[in-house]
């Protein structure tokens, strides 16, 4: 899915609504009705292997600087020399460059777009391959937060995921990964799969780490709402018809939008961002009547049911509206 760069641009995917039961609440437009507390977040994304890791991380700090999201840290997927730099390079711009970044162990190298801008930016982590791991970065960071606080939202294949349920008591909590889960996260935001269901070779992230997916979707012990909207959400041409300050996420995005030859870029990865953050309300509505099940190709099933702990997104407002949101996100300039 996330792979197909020149994939068509397509029409709204209404038909789910069919299929599942709703539930409404949340993210009201551009000014949704605010929680009274910013959301505390830890981004996870495969950063390196696509441009719209770059704008989700961009509008995650925007949300921030707007008081709806407390960032924690951000975490790297995969483990290529420019993936857990790019993500200082977008935390420095936006004034968090102390924001602490994991990274795991594996994943392919980082495409040329990252590796051309990166070294013009102001960062301080060098290479990747230095940042702390990721897994025990997790769960020193959950171990400190109130119980049922914290919002995971994983862009990138569910390694680091995997990893965290399957870990065990440290010096940090004599809880497991899956008891630290189970006591501090309060949902798992992961974009995704392709609903209701993916019969084919996998959809991308699910793809790339068949085994973490399944292991995910099996065995987490709390909420996850799987996202997977975005083809049609283009987003990126405002970044770069309007030159603002000489910013990352926009170098980016033209090194990207260059090399495809489009003007613009599916926005799976800002959606997922913006739920974790507003919810749903007038931007969607959730499917929660049954259970994900995944193949350890990246093949997914939405199994009809009662309504348990799994959900996935879609589409509540037109996409056209939801692109101009995003896009009025990604061309705030930092708070800081």
């Amino acid at each position: 899915m996330r792979n197909a760069f020149l994939s068509p641009i397509c029409g709204s995917v209404l038909a789910p609504l069919m299929l599942a039961g709703l539930l409404l609440a949340g993210c009201a437009g551009g000014s949704r009705a605010r929680s009274p507390r910013p959301v505390p977040i830890i981004y996870d994304t495969d950063i390196g292997t696509d441009v719209d890791d770059a704008g989700a991380l961009a509008i995650l700090h925007v949300l921030a600087d707007r008081g709806e999201a407390r960032i924690l840290a951000a975490m790297s997927a995969n483990s290529g020399r420019w993936s857990a730099p790019a993500i200082d390079v977008i935390n420095t711009y936006y004034g968090r460059g102390d924001l602490p970044i994991g990274s795991s162990r594996t994943g392919p190298d980082d495409e040329m777009w990252y590796r051309d801008v990166v070294p013009a930016f102001p960062h301080d982590l060098a290479d990747g391959r230095a940042a702390p791991e990721a897994v025990g970065l997790y769960r020193e960071i959950l171990a400190a937060q109130p119980d049922h606080s914290v919002t995971i939202v994983v862009v990138g294949w569910l390694t680091n995921m995997a990893g965290l349920l399957s870990s065990a008591s440290d010096e940090n909590s004599p809880l497991d990964g899956k008891a630290l889960v189970a006591a501090k996260v309060k949902e798992l935001v992961v974009m995704g799969g392709s609903w209701p269901n993916n019969e084919g070779e996998g959809e991308y992230n699910f793809h790339m780490d068949g085994a973490a997916a399944h292991k995910v979707a099996s065995d987490w012990p709390g909420k996850i709402m799987f996202t997977g909207l975005g083809r049609d959400v283009m987003t990126g041409a405002r970044l770069m018809a309007e030159e603002t300050n000489a910013q990352p996420v926009r170098a980016f995005y033209s090194k990207f939008l260059e090399a495809n030859n489009v003007p613009a870029r599916s926005s799976w990865d800002l959606i997922a961002v913006l739920y974790a953050v507003r919810e749903l309300g007038d931007c969607f509505s959730a499917a929660t009547d049954g259970r994900c099940v995944t193949r350890e190709d990246g093949s997914n099933t939405w199994v009809p049911g009662p309504a348990a702990s799994h959900g996935y997104l879609v589409y509540r407002m037109p996409p056209g509206d939801l692109a101009a949101m995003i896009d009025e996100l990604m061309v705030a300039p930092p708070a800081r």
